[in-house]
């Protein structure tokens, strides 16, 4: 409970910051956190979604007015420079809970699309405010929808709808156990956006956001049913493909590497020519090889497409 209580704090107000794990209890249910035991089903609640490491619990909506926004005189506050000081507002509404944007810089989606006006929120909405996602649960879907949603928040990135790192070396670790039973090849490939960095500081966090979006978005098409693509940390992700062999890896590698190049992303200030970089590695059936260890192998290789030019792959 106390990493818990140390957690939910994080996102408390400093002025709300208390001492002992007492008061911290008592902080956490005056701020309207709740863990699921807690939770007693006949309130709506937002579940934080993105980014992963604030999946504590969830915000009820006690409340008639929830005002969002990176003022400290906010109900609710995300610092953030992507979130307008008085970005948005929920409001308790007869047809059910609504949204209302104040004017916000970036504006309020839900589900990716920019409300206007007074929004009326459905049961599993997703909400984003600036960086933020949030998900909205409606009153007497909560108990089970937050457990789904928190099963999912733990394995899947939720921005780029890729699994997530730590489900990748979960995973991963498997298929080479697999592997070496059944005597079958394996291969991993890392890639990472070219010059992701100065897309960030020339357009902003947001841009940069669409671009992780669509880049998720491609990928997923372009690799095999069977196949694992997840986030590996912020611009780097990587691919597992079990049961196939070196020249096949490199085939596919490439396929990713012609969609991305292939087309420029469209985004909020425009078309941006996206390319990127890609590393491979093979798993030969080493015994003691950790997951990990396949992975340095193949971020290695990603490097020296960087150093040797970027925009290719290399195995």
């Amino acid at each position: 409970m106390t990493d818990l209580i140390n957690r939910v704090l994080q996102r408390v107000p400093a002025p709300y910051h208390l001492a002992s794990e007492m008061e911290a209890e008592a902080t956490m249910q005056q701020q309207g956190f709740h863990t699921p035991d807690d939770a007693v089903g006949n309130e709506s609640c937002l579940v934080q979604i993105y980014p992963a490491d604030v999946i504590d619990g969830m915000l009820l909506l006690e409340y008639d007015f929830l005002t969002i926004g990176r003022d400290i005189a906010c109900d609710l506050v995300l610092d953030d420079a992507s979130v307008s000081r008085r970005h948005v507002q929920l409001i308790r509404t007869p047809e059910g809970h609504a949204l209302q944007d104040l004017g916000s810089t970036n504006g309020t989606l839900v589900n990716r699309i920019p409300i206007q006006g007074r929004h009326i929120l459905n049961s599993g909405d997703n909400i984003s405010i600036g960086s933020f996602i949030f998900k909205y649960l409606s009153a007497g879907s909560v108990e089970s929808q937050y457990h789904e949603t928190v099963y999912l928040s733990l394995t899947r990135d939720a921005l780029t709808g890729t699994m997530n790192k730590r489900y990748l070396l979960e995973s991963m670790q498997r298929e080479m156990a697999r592997s070496l039973r059944r005597s079958q090849s394996l291969a991993v490939v890392m890639m990472d956006i070219d010059f992701f960095k100065s897309v960030n500081d020339t357009h902003g966090h947001l841009v940069g956001d669409e671009v992780l979006r669509e880049f998720g978005k491609r990928l997923l098409s372009t690799c095999r049913e069977d196949d694992l693509l997840a986030r590996y940390g912020g611009e780097e992700f990587s691919l597992l493909m079990a049961s196939t062999e070196r020249d096949e890896a490199i085939e596919i590698a490439e396929r990713c590497r012609a969609v991305i190049g292939g087309k420029p992303f469209a985004t909020a200030i425009g078309p941006l020519d996206i390319t990127a970089s890609f590393g491979v590695a093979c798993y030969d059936g080493d015994r003691m090889m950790k997951a990990v260890e396949l992975i340095k192998i193949a971020d290695d290789r990603l490097y020296e497409a960087k150093r040797d030019g970027r925009n290719r792959v290399v195995c």
